[in-house]
């Protein structure tokens, strides 16, 4: 005879299964703050009224990039490229 299997333990699986499904990964903080800022330069070189001397200040208070570092003179090449 075959072995018989318990229905309470089958619809415990399905409920686990389900509630699984679609489940996303938390968003790192890190991940969060570059989205921030790349929303935030984006802003900036679609807003005609902004000038240069407001998006490095931007770039060096709000973000904490110094001047000369590889990741501020990349969005400064961005600034000239855009505008």
């Amino acid at each position: 005879m075959a072995e018989k299997k318990d229905p309470e333990i089958d619809f415990q699986q399905l409920i686990a299964e389900e509630r699984a499904r679609g489940s996303r990964r938390p968003v790192k903080a890190e991940t969060l703050e570059l989205r921030r800022r790349r929303r935030k330069i984006a802003q900036m070189l679609l807003d005609k009224r902004c000038e240069k001397r407001d998006y490095l200040s931007v770039l060096r208070d709000d973000f904490g990039l110094k001047e000369g570092s590889p990741e501020f003179l990349e969005f400064v090449k961005l600034w000239d490229a855009y505008r």
